[in-house]
């Protein structure tokens, strides 16, 4: 069994055993940078959860650019609403990193969420965030590209603490603006000393006054 899995919150209700069996029927696939996970309108076959990487959710829209409806980390599931609702996938997942990435089958879902009531809780809880989130950056899509920075900014560091090992191109894509765009916004953020900035390293210094610049 991997330790990996055993240490999340969204298995500490289910016991040793019953963990045991149901990992055996998860896939553990390796996923390039910019593959696709699943798309927009796929039949819901799996949830997903991230083992290491990090993954976008993008939404496409006939009259507007794609943008980002959430960003996924390690330790996070993900296509839970279309196994809930029994629709197709509402967006696409797309890897920013090389990732590995456990496909949870339909019916494995289902019945961790019928016999463990806190396995229960802990996805619906990121199914709220993931709505909050989605709602956020619907919200964002035609604000300036520094608005949409900051905002990224402070939902990685929410989720990751103030070191962020992410590139200004990793930014970039996941704030839907060109990376010299990304760039100018980023050297002016550290004019302001809002962050510090290294070799695929942004460190938050201010994350407070990056919250305000978000709105």
């Amino acid at each position: 069994m991997d330790p990996f899995l055993a240490r999340l919150p969204l298995f500490k209700g289910v016991s040793p055993r019953t963990l045991a069996e149901l990992f055996r029927r998860f896939v553990l696939r390796r996923h390039r940078r910019k593959e696709v996970v699943f798309e927009e309108g796929d039949p819901p076959r799996a949830v997903f959860l991230l083992k290491s990487g990090l993954v976008k959710a993008v939404k496409y829209s006939p009259k507007i650019e794609p943008f980002i409806m959430d960003v996924i980390i390690p330790g996070r599931m993900f296509g839970m609403l279309a196994i809930l609702d029994k629709k197709p996938y509402p967006v696409s997942a797309v890897c920013i990193h090389d990732s590995e990435v456990y496909h949870i089958p339909a019916d494995v879902f289902e019945e961790l969420l019928g016999r463990h009531p806190e396995f229960s809780r802990e996805v619906f809880k990121y199914v709220g965030s993931h709505l909050r989130h989605s709602q956020v950056m619907r919200s964002l899509v035609k604000e300036p590209a520094e608005k949409r920075i900051a905002y990224i900014l402070c939902l990685l560091g929410d989720m990751l603490g103030k070191e962020l090992r992410v590139s200004r191109e990793d930014i970039a894509e996941m704030a839907g603006c060109t990376p010299e765009t990304a760039i100018r916004v980023l050297v002016d953020f550290r004019k302001k000393k809002l962050i510090a900035s290294g070799w695929k390293r942004i460190t938050l210094l201010d994350p407070a006054g990056l919250k305000a610049f978000a709105g």
